[in-house]
């Protein structure tokens, strides 16, 4: 018996409870807020529910309806001397019956109630999470660039000049300021980045960073690229192309490998290579490049530093590939890549064209030819022929053959495509190599207590810069990058999933944000009552009630459909998403493990 997937099972459920807890409670928290504060001051209250539309089950207490509704997109305390809300709660019980009139402070009070529970709610976790604390790592934690790359890819095909290394941007540049705003991570720094609205005299997307490089402090403009990160949705974001400084703690040093055969050891720290301060791995595989694999590598070794001499191994880091092409009746080439997937039996070299396998399509040309061949579907025969290694896929088709047959199969289903009028030819990719000394790195995770205060004075910066974003013309941000109900339990099923305390962490900033969001001054919402209250006190008698009810129908209808709007690209990134796991995960079946000639 499988007990792992009962393992999973549970762990599931655990975090779907997790989510529901996390995202009802805030709804409830600020419900409460409102009905307490009624309750308090004396308001008459119809109903108490936990979302919107048809009731799934109620009850009823002290002349108040309790109830949980079908849509669990927010929820509300039915108010009927506060607001007409009948498109969203429901018809009053209450109609025909006249109440009282409620004061201007009553209302005020009333409504703010629910976003100050949710902040109350918000300082009681974060005041939790700093006993606690909350993962980290040095990388996250540092201002410090640790490399910036030559070249950066746009999506999953297209590679242009990385904007931070054309800039000029270098490994131990210290960021202090981005766009004029202080940064104390790199986290604030992607943030920063993500959300600017910086535009050059040509309207491209600039920012400005502030840089201490030794003992010069510098401003750089930088024109970022749009990077698409999620491909169904084709959500794009800012990048530059840096990465963090890391921590070059050795955590293990491969057998037989260079680094090995010199003497470094397990707990050194890395400081220079040929006399180059070190700020990341990618920045020695660079020297390792232009000095023809031969390094001088500097380490820290407790009090001492010490001096190795290496030259870096070629090592293979994937599989060979079977390449068969064909011309069109155009004279297009078109093309098929087979991966070999080998049998698990031990010792078998995973670089070798003859060892057996099986064949399955790894990437294909974008044309008509092969339209009817799906990634993964695997090659069974040629002419014939069953195909059992690479060696045997190349000897199978001689260079120009002509009405070549391929069969093929998709989950145990045959077919057979004819290559008729084509000149076909196969020839097998060797194994990609890369230059490497043999070290990996050891990652120290970190546990940081942030106080209260400061989490929320982050929380609420990364609140405003968004909502600054989202209503400048000249950022990259839209109502389309918005996360709606299925993107809010999506993140908090993930972090559930992950780590208790990114579970705390993204309740904090929720309901930080429905604080914020529902004092805004539109009908409807919180901010939209008090806005309405104010005018009719400013203007010493209230507004029209038919012009609040059409105010607050025309806006409950675009609250609603901005819901629908953001929550179809919540539904497109989370397709996307898993898209990108499964090429993802077709890429990582390319790879093989690093072993080096111990020889």
């Amino acid at each position: 018996m499988n007990f792992n997937i009962f393992n999973d099972l549970f762990s599931n459920i655990w975090a779907i409870f997790l989510v529901i807890l996390a995202f009802g409670g805030s709804i409830f928290v600020h419900e409460l807020g409102h009905f307490l504060a009624a309750r308090k001051r004396g308001l008459k209250v119809e109903r108490f529910s936990i979302g919107f539309g048809p009731k799934l089950f109620s009850w009823k207490k002290g002349g108040v309806e309790y109830r949980i509704s079908l849509l669990p997109l927010g929820g509300y305390v039915a108010l009927p001397q506060l607001a007409d809300l009948g498109a969203v709660e429901g018809e009053s019980q209450e109609k025909g019956k006249p109440l009282p009139k409620i004061s201007y402070c009553d209302k005020m009070i009333v409504a703010v109630m629910g976003a100050v529970f949710n902040l109350i709610f918000a300082f009681v976790l974060a005041t939790l999470l700093w006993a606690i604390g909350q993962p980290s790592s040095k990388e996250q934690l540092t201002t410090t660039i640790g490399y910036v790359p030559e070249k950066i890819n746009i999506d999953l095909k297209t590679e242009v000049p990385g904007p931070a290394y054309e800039a000029g941007l270098m490994p131990g540049d210290q960021i202090l300021k981005v766009d004029g705003d202080s940064v104390s991570s790199f986290q604030d720094i992607q943030q920063l980045i993500v959300t600017g609205s910086g535009r050059s005299k040509e309207n491209k997307p600039e920012v400005t960073f502030t840089i201490k490089r030794g003992e010069q402090i510098m401003d750089v403009p930088v024109f970022p690229r749009l990077v698409q990160f999620n491909i169904v949705s084709n959500d794009k974001m800012r990048s530059v192309g840096i990465a963090p400084e890391q921590y070059l703690l050795v955590g293990e040093v491969y057998p037989g490998s260079p680094a090995e055969k010199s003497g470094i050891k397990k707990g050194d720290v890395l400081l220079a290579a040929n006399g180059k301060p070190l700020y990341s791995l990618n920045m020695l595989s660079d020297i390792l490049n232009e000095h023809s694999n031969e390094v001088e590598l500097t380490v820290q070794r407790g009090q001492e530093k010490l001096t190795f001499d290496l030259k870096a191994e070629q090592v293979p880091y994937t599989k060979p590939l079977g390449l068969l092409s064909a011309g069109s009746k155009n004279n297009d080439i078109s093309s098929l890549k087979f991966l070999p997937k080998y049998d698990e039996a031990e010792g078998i070299d995973l670089t070798s064209p003859k060892a057996p396998s099986q064949l399955s399509v790894f990437e294909k040309s974008e044309d008509s030819l092969f339209d009817m061949v799906k990634i993964g579907d695997q090659l069974v025969a040629i002419n014939g022929k069953n195909i059992e290694s690479l060696q045997g896929f190349k000897n199978a088709i001689t260079d120009g053959s002509e009405n070549v047959s391929l069969d093929f199969e998709r989950l145990s289903t045959p077919y057979t495509l004819k290559l008729d009028n084509s000149k076909v030819t196969a020839k097998i990719l060797p194994p990609r190599t890369h230059a490497l000394v043999g070290i990996k790195l050891e990652s120290k995770p970190l546990v940081i207590h942030i106080d209260p205060i400061s989490q929320f004075s982050d929380n609420l910066e990364l609140t405003f810069h968004t909502l600054g974003s989202l209503f400048s013309s000249g950022s990259n941000v839209g109502l389309s990058n918005l996360m709606g109900p299925p993107g809010i339990l999506r993140t908090l099923h993930t972090f559930s999933s992950q780590d208790f305390r990114l579970l705390i962490w993204f309740v904090v900033l929720l309901n930080i944000n429905l604080a914020i969001l529902n004092l805004l001054p539109i009908p409807v919402l919180d901010g939209g009552i008090m806005t309405f209250a104010t005018i009719g006190k400013l203007r010493g008698k209230e507004l029209p009630s038919k012009f609040i009810a059409i105010s607050q129908g025309l806006f409950i209808f675009l609250l609603f459909s901005l819901m629908i709007y953001v929550s179809f690209f919540d539904v497109r990134r989370w397709q996307g998403d898993r898209e990108l796991e499964d090429y993802i995960k077709q890429q990582k079946s390319l790879y093989v493990p690093t072993k080096f000639n111990a020889e």
